[in-house]
């Protein structure tokens, strides 16, 4: 079974890979979480995001990701917890 990987880039971008295969020892990949470990509540969703952005991928990262999954629609105050502190 094919499982999508979501990793970030060293630029801050989060990359979303359908199949996975992430290249985990790549210099540009920071990190790197399978999708079936992250979506399982909005919660769960919303505390992948928290340690995405604590790992450095960027604000608008975060945002559009939360966008393209509706987070608004399940926790509308998601924007709280995950950017109440800026990542060092």
């Amino acid at each position: 079974m094919l499982q999508g990987e979501y990793y970030l880039h060293e630029n801050g971008s989060l990359i979303y890979k359908p199949h996975g295969g992430v290249d985990v020892t790549s210099t540009f990949v920071k990190r790197c979480w399978a999708v079936s470990e992250l979506g399982q509540t909005p919660r769960t969703f919303m505390f992948w995001l928290i340690d995405a952005f604590e790992a450095g991928a960027t604000r608008a990262e975060i945002e559009r990701v939360a966008a393209a999954n509706n987070l608004d629609n399940y926790t509308p105050n998601w924007r709280d917890e995950v950017f109440k502190v800026e990542p060092q």
